[in-house]
């Protein structure tokens, strides 16, 4: 995030009604079953039978690999604004997968099955941020317990609806007014889940963002590469995940203090994601 994000944060407040456009941001946690949830649709995680448990970890491997694409990749998106949009410009381009040739970036790689190993980061506040009327980043993974900070660096107004999946309930409403607010979630990243975040007033920003309770995941690379480190030898089922494209997985072997690598692929035939309707 920019240094430049230095405004006060914001404290939360169950408010479901939205915000003016001449006062200061509110928060929203609502509780569960409020105005505001949609249908469930199916996630790419589940929440595990037993919790993650950190141990010191003998033998460490590292797992590195590549990430593909079978099929035609979604081409970016041109959006021309109304002269009253204010805040965000006459023109805005969604770049909707990065990607070197058919190796894809800006993709979730994790293990699924794993139960035990290495401990937890202490830092876990992660960022998502309104800017040039698009949210950055699009697709990231979290470690819970955490706080995911909303913030804006845009003089636009933002509304931006946080919404559980697997569950379809509305989790969050984090409204802005002013560039430089920043919005602190902390009870919200506290289990395996998959959210999603759209702007009300900006509907083509999106964001996706996975929420595990171990650390043994990666973010892939523009040339599609990732790396994993530090997992205790074994067998695991690795999973790649792009909300854009679909998702790949397959079984790895790391071995004491020995590397593995896996190439994995999405097919073409992976559904296209379905935009959440809101029932309220």
């Amino acid at each position: 995030m920019s240094s430049s994000l230095s405004g006060a944060v914001l404290v939360l407040a169950v408010v479901l009604s939205g915000c003016s456009t001449d006062k200061k941001a509110d928060a929203a946690q609502p509780s569960k079953a409020r105005d505001g949830s949609v249908a469930p649709r199916p996630t790419v995680v589940s929440k595990p039978a037993t919790p993650y448990r950190a141990t010191a970890v003998t033998g460490g491997a590292r797992l590195t690999g590549t990430l593909d694409f079978d099929g035609a990749l979604p081409a970016d998106t041109v959006i021309q604004l109304p002269p009253d949009a204010a805040g965000c410009g006459q023109r805005i381009t969604d770049h909707r997968v990065q990607h070197t040739g058919t190796r894809i970036g800006g993709a979730i790689v994790w293990l699924t099955d794993i139960r035990t190993g290495k401990a937890l980061p202490l830092g876990r506040r992660f960022e998502l941020v309104n800017e040039g009327c698009m949210l950055s980043p699009q697709v990231q993974a979290v470690v819970a317990p955490a706080t995911l900070n909303v913030a804006s660096a845009d003089v636009a107004l933002h509304r931006d609806r946080i919404i559980n999946v697997g569950t379809g309930e509305l989790e969050g409403i984090a409204p802005f007014n002013d560039n430089g607010e920043v919005v602190p979630f902390d009870r919200m990243l506290d289990g395996t889940e998959q959210l999603e975040v759209t702007c009300d007033l900006h509907p083509w920003a999106k964001a996706w963002i996975l929420v595990l309770d171990h650390p043994y995941y990666a973010t892939s690379e523009k040339n599609g590469s990732f790396t994993i480190d530090d997992i205790p030898p074994g067998t695991y089922h690795v999973k790649a995940w792009h909300p854009l494209l679909g998702t790949a997985e397959q079984s790895v072997t790391v071995t004491a203090g020995q590397g593995a690598s896996v190439a994995l692929r999405i097919g073409s035939g992976a559904p296209a994601p379905v935009d959440s309707a809101r029932v309220d």
